[in-house]
C-alpha cells in the first residue's frame, strides 16, 4: 500500500527540520564548551601567559615564557642550555649581569633559533651542550624555521587540551598547598629534587635506586644512540651566527658525574661519544670540555639526581670560562682585571685575575 504523497512530503520536511536542529544545538554546545574551556584557562591560567595566574604558577613553560622575560631584563650576557645550566643562579657569575636563557630539554636547534631571535649586543654568551642532546632516536628533530613557530598565540593557549590538563592539574596542587618551585626573575629554576643524605650515609635502599637512576639515564639517553648530523650543522650554524654578529661567545660540555661516565664506557654510544668531543673540538677549537676530570666528583652533584650538578659546582666552573672573557668589571665596587693568560688542562685560556675593591 502506497503512502500519500502528503505524508511522505511531511516526513521530508520534518526529517529536514530535525536535522538543522541537530545541528544547531550541536554548534550551541560546541561553541558553550569551547568558550568553557577558554574562560577555565584564562582563569587559572597555568603558566601565567596571560597575567591571571592566582594560584602560583606549578608547572613553568620556559619555551613561551623566555621569549618575553629576557627581553624584560636588564642584561648584559646570556647563559643557554638544558636543565644543567637551568639551575644555575646567574647572579652567582661573574663580571656581567647574565640572564639565564636555559631551558629544560633543551636542544640544539632550538638554542639556534632562540638566540638567532633574542641576541641583542651581548658582552658573552655561554652556551652548554650534552651528548644526548644529539640522539635523535631519544630527542627526535624539531622541525621549526623560526622560534615563532614554538611560542603560543593566545587561542592555542587558551583553547588547547595541553593548557586545560595544566590547568586542572594547577588547581589540584593549589588545593593540595604542594611546594611551588619558581622560574625566577634572571631566568633561573628552582631545582625540583632532594638533595639527599651525604653520599657515605646512604643506606643500601637509596644505594639501588642511585644506580637505577643512572641505568635509567643510560638506556634511554644512550641507549640505541642515533647521532644527529642535522644537530650538528645546526651547531655550526650556531657559530656563524656569533661571528657574523660579533658576539663575544663561549662553548662548553657540561661535566657529567664519574658514575654516568662510568656506566657510558660500558655502552655501544661510548666510541660515539668520543667522536663526537672531537667532532665538536674541530667546530670550537676553544672548547671547554668539563665532561671528565675535576668537576666530574660525584659530590658535585645533587645526592639523588647524578646528572644534575649543583648550584655551586656551575657558579665554579662558570666563572673559570668568564674570567677568560672579562675585561673589567665596575659593579658594587667590584673591578676585576685579568693581569696574564695561562693555558689550563682543558686546552683553553684562563686568565687569572686580580680583585680589587668590593
Amino acid at each position: 500500500m502506497h503512502r500519500p504523497f502528503k505524508s511522505v512530503y511531511q516526513r521530508f520536511v520534518m526529517d529536514k527540520l530535525d536535522y538543522k536542529r541537530y545541528l544547531f544545538v550541536s554548534g550551541v554546545l560546541s561553541v558553550v564548551l569551547l568558550v568553557s574551556v577558554a574562560a577555565f584557562n584564562y582563569f587559572i591560567d597555568p603558566y601565567n601567559l596571560m597575567g591571571n595566574n592566582w594560584t602560583g604558577v606549578y608547572f613553568w613553560n620556559e619555551r613561551q615564557l623566555k621569549g618575553r622575560e629576557i627581553l624584560n631584563y636588564d642584561h648584559q650576557a646570556v647563559l643557554i642550555g638544558s636543565s644543567k645550566t637551568g639551575y644555575v643562579n646567574p647572579d652567582d657569575l661573574e663580571c656581567y649581569r647574565f640572564y639565564n636563557a636555559s631551558m629544560r630539554g633543551m636542544v640544539p636547534e632550538e638554542i639556534y633559533f632562540f638566540l638567532k631571535k633574542y641576541l641583542r649586543n651581548e658582552k658573552l654568551v655561554l652556551v652548554g651542550f650534552d651528548f644526548y642532546m644529539f640522539n635523535e632516536r631519544e630527542f627526535p628533530l624539531i622541525t621549526i624555521k623560526d622560534w615563532d613557530d614554538v611560542a603560543y598565540n593566545p587561542l592555542e593557549y587558551l583553547l588547547g587540551i595541553s593548557t586545560l590538563k595544566m590547568s586542572k592539574k594547577t588547581l589540584k596542587h593549589w588545593k593540595n598547598h604542594d611546594p611551588i618551585f619558581r622560574m625566577h626573575e634572571n631566568g633561573q629554576f628552582d631545582y625540583p629534587g632532594s638533595k639527599g643524605k651525604p653520599l657515605p650515609a646512604r643506606t643500601r635502599q637509596e644505594k639501588k635506586k642511585y644506580r637505577d637512576i643512572i641505568n635509567g639515564l643510560v638506556e634511554h639517553h644512550y641507549g640505541d644512540f642515533v647521532l644527529s648530523r642535522q644537530r650538528m650543522e645546526y651547531v655550526r650554524k650556531l657559530k656563524e651566527l656569533f661571528e657574523n654578529r660579533e658576539i663575544p661567545y663561549a662553548v662548553f660540555i657540561n661535566p657529567l658525574s664519574s658514575d654516568v661516565l662510568a656506566a657510558l664506557r660500558h655502552v655501544d654510544a661510548y666510541p660515539v661519544f668520543l667522536k663526537w668531543r672531537k667532532d665538536m673540538r674541530t667546530i670550537f677549537p676553544n672548547i671547554y670540555d668539563f665532561s671528565s676530570g675535576p668537576y666530574s666528583d660525584p659530590k658535585l652533584f645533587h645526592s639523588d639526581d647524578p646528572y644534575h650538578y649543583t648550584n655551586e659546582a656551575g657558579k665554579e666552573f662558570l666563572n673559570r670560562i668568564i674570567r677568560d672573557f672579562c675585561e673589567n668589571k665596575q659593579a658594587d665596587g667590584c673591578f676585576i682585571k685579568p693581569r696574564f693568560s695561562d693555558c689550563n688542562e682543558y686546552g683553553a685560556l684562563t686568565c687569572k685575575c686580580m680583585v680589587s675593591l668590593r
